[in-house]
C-alpha cells in the first residue's frame, strides 16, 4: 500500500484531483434526465442546436479520457510508491511486479493524455470556427501562434505555444519545466522506437529508463495544464452560450 502521507504522493495526488468536469455541462435537456442525444444538420448559424452538440461531443469524450487518465495515475501512483520500487529500483533491470504495473499504468495515463491536447485543438478550432477538417486537426499546427487567425485566437495560441515549447528545467521548486515536450518525447519512443522504460545502449538507440515517479511528476503536471487549458475555453464558451441565450 502506499503511503498517502507521502509529500510526494499527496503533491501527484493534489494535481490529479484539482481537475473535475460536470458530465452533463453542454448536454442540451429536453426534461429531467432526457437530452438531445445527437444532431446532424448544415448548422451554419454560430450558436446552432447543432454545434452545442458537437461541444458536447467532443465535451463527453474528454471527461471518459479524464476518468480513465485520472484511474491510470492513481494505480501507477500506488505501484510506483511501493516499498519495492522504492527500494529495489534498477537502471538495468526490472526488479518487482509492482515496477512492470507501474510502468504499464503510466504508459496508459501518457497516451490518453496526448489525446486531451488533439481535444484542446478541436475545442478552439469549433470555437474559433478555423476552417481546418476535424481528421487534419494536430495540437502542433493550431497553436501556431504564427498563424492568421483572429488577434483573440493568437493571445490563447501563444500563451499554449510558449507552454508547449518551454525549455526543459527541473531544477525548480514545484512544477517543472519543459513537461511537455518531454512527455510527447515518451510517447514518440513508444510509438517509433523503443519502450522509454527499457534501459539501451545499442546503434539502434541509446536510452537510460527513469524511475516511475520522475515519469508521474512530469506527466501529472502535463495533465494538469491541459486539463486548466480544457477548462478556460469550456469557461468562455459557457458564457457564450449563457449571453446567446
Amino acid at each position: 500500500m502506499v503511503n498517502k502521507n507521502n509529500k510526494e504522493v499527496e503533491y501527484l495526488l493534489s494535481k490529479i484531483d484539482e481537475i473535475y468536469y460536470d458530465e452533463n455541462q453542454f448536454r442540451v435537456m429536453i426534461e429531467k434526465e432526457k437530452y438531445i442525444f445527437g444532431v446532424v444538420s448544415a448548422g451554419n448559424e454560430p450558436l446552432s442546436i447543432s454545434k452545442i452538440v458537437q461541444y458536447n461531443s467532443i465535451y463527453e469524450t474528454i471527461c471518459d479520457l479524464d476518468n480513465k487518465i485520472k484511474l491510470s495515475f492513481r494505480k501507477a501512483i500506488e505501484y510506483a510508491y511501493s516499498t519495492n520500487v522504492q527500494e529495489q529500483f534498477s537502471l538495468i533491470r526490472n526488479n518487482s511486479i509492482e515496477e512492470i504495473y507501474s510502468y504499464y499504468y503510466i504508459e496508459n495515463a501518457l497516451f490518453r493524455t496526448s489525446s486531451l491536447w488533439d481535444l484542446l485543438a478541436q475545442i478552439y478550432r469549433l470555437y474559433y470556427q478555423i476552417d481546418v477538417e476535424p481528421n487534419k486537426v494536430y495540437y502542433n499546427r493550431i497553436f501556431d501562434p504564427n498563424s492568421r487567425y483572429s488577434k483573440k485566437f493568437k493571445e490563447k495560441a501563444t500563451l499554449i505555444s510558449n507552454y508547449l515549447n518551454q525549455e526543459d528545467n527541473t531544477s525548480i521548486n514545484g512544477e517543472w519545466q519543459g513537461n511537455h515536450s518531454f512527455v510527447n518525447s515518451c510517447r514518440n519512443k513508444m510509438t517509433h522506437r523503443n519502450s522509454p522504460n527499457i534501459t539501451v545502449i545499442s546503434d539502434f538507440d541509446v536510452n537510460f529508463k527513469h524511475h516511475p515517479s520522475y515519469l508521474l511528476k512530469r506527466i501529472i503536471e502535463d495533465y494538469n495544464v491541459v486539463s486548466n487549458f480544457i477548462s478556460n475555453i469550456l469557461v468562455d464558451i459557457e458564457n457564450e452560450l449563457i449571453n446567446d441565450k
